[in-house]
């Protein structure tokens, strides 16, 4: 008897039982874990079901390779940080008239709140360094790390067609800029260098939302 669509949920084109996708949730974290903590060359899928409770080809289930997994990993660790920055920003008053910052900010793999090194920011690195190193890596990560500028790209023409930002300046070049900055200064907390105070970060968030006026 064929299944009941209400218990039924379609996922990369197959159907799964709902209560399977907790398996799936598994390996995610396991997954972000493994990752984060050895980094994406070290890591080994039978390493991540152990962490997942769950045998090595249980994985193939799912994913189609380590990086299969790295990428659906990757998502999983900037959504779950894209909510947390959400609500993080909403207390941030400082920055409440520049809607746009406030959305830029949002993307970024940590928040004030954030207690250390985010697995969100971990992934990043690894997904570039992977992307840099690994063929195989770079097909399936490139994709996710292209979609993450383009929302930056988005959130600054929406600005520029506002009247926020000068339609003058480079909506990539000023994506880039906002996405290498908290990328740059992950690497250097990872190297050992003391992370700069919210404050300091702030002030440079107004100063550049101030330079990007239009007439500035």
């Amino acid at each position: 008897m064929p299944e009941s669509a209400s218990r039924v949920v379609k996922v990369n084109g197959r159907n799964r039982r709902p209560w399977a996708l907790q398996s799936r949730d598994r390996l995610l974290k396991a997954a972000t874990d493994e990752i984060a903590r050895v980094g994406f060359d070290k890591a080994r899928l039978t390493d991540i079901a152990r962490l997942a409770g769950m045998t090595a080809g249980s994985v193939y289930t799912w994913f189609e390779n380590k990086e299969d997994l790295f990428r659906a990993a990757l998502e999983d660790a900037l959504e779950a940080q894209l909510l947390g920055n959400i609500h993080a920003l909403a207390g941030v008053t400082e920055l409440h008239g520049d809607k746009w910052m406030i959305e830029a900010a949002s993307l970024v793999p940590r928040n004030h709140e954030d207690a250390g090194i985010t697995n969100a920011q971990k992934l990043l690195i690894e997904s570039y360094y992977a992307s840099w190193r690994d063929p195989g890596a770079r097909e399936k990560l490139l994709p996710r790390l292209k979609l993450h500028m383009q929302t930056y790209i988005d959130i600054i023409e929406r600005a520029q067609a506002n009247g926020a930002i000068d339609a003058t300046h480079s909506p990539k070049a000023i994506a880039m800029v906002l996405m290498t900055v908290p990328m740059g200064h992950t690497l250097m907390n990872l190297a050992g260098m003391d992370r700069i105070e919210d404050s300091d970060w702030m002030s440079l968030a107004l100063g550049i939302s101030s330079a990007l006026k239009p007439g500035k």
